[in-house]
């Protein structure tokens, strides 16, 4: 496994194509009469992070995974995301999830599709988010130390209910 965003797992060999990350800073610029203006740092920006997926029908459907993603993109909500290390990055939010038909079959169902979903980091949580990290990258660690969690994929029944966006299918991406 690459990453996890809140629920939906990204596996490194499969799907993911790449990660790019941005970090700024920002600074309020003062002018002054006679002379260059004067630069005061005001804070770190919040981070951005782009994740570029392959989706394919030989190991997933190309429509259910998107369709989770726009399933996360529309519940407004903050979710951890978490390298496949147990690094706990931070909490994010789906800003925009862009994808390209990369291949169809004879009646127009996506074969290949890429999809690049671009998280901005949702700063409100004030200190809540780095404990939460913190708690995160225990529990993770822990896991791996006793061998436990090594298998991403779970075959145990979902026990959320059909038409629920938690409902997934099984053998998804999903973590159950």
């Amino acid at each position: 496994m690459f990453a996890m965003l809140g629920p939906i797992s990204f596996r490194l060999i499969t799907y993911f194509e790449g990660v790019s990350n941005r970090r700024g800073y920002d600074y309020a610029r003062h002018e002054v009469i006679e002379g260059k203006p004067r630069l005061q740092w005001m804070g770190d920006d919040l981070e951005e992070v782009d994740i570029d997926l392959m989706f394919h029908v030989s190991y997933c459907n190309p429509e259910a995974e998107l369709a989770k993603l726009k399933v996360a993109g529309s519940m407004h909500t903050a979710l951890p995301l978490i390298y496949g290390s147990g690094q706990y990055v931070g909490m994010f939010v789906i800003r925009t999830i862009r994808s390209t038909a990369r291949q169809t079959n004879a009646r127009g169902a996506l074969v290949a599709v890429t999809a690049r979903v671009s998280l901005v980091e949702h700063g409100g949580f004030g200190g809540l988010g780095g404990l939460l990290g913190a708690v995160i990258s225990v529990v993770n660690n822990a896991a791996r130390a006793s061998g436990a969690g090594s298998d991403t994929r779970s075959s145990a029944p979902s026990t959320a209910h059909a038409g629920d966006p938690g409902a997934v299918p099984s053998g998804s991406i999903v973590r159950q």
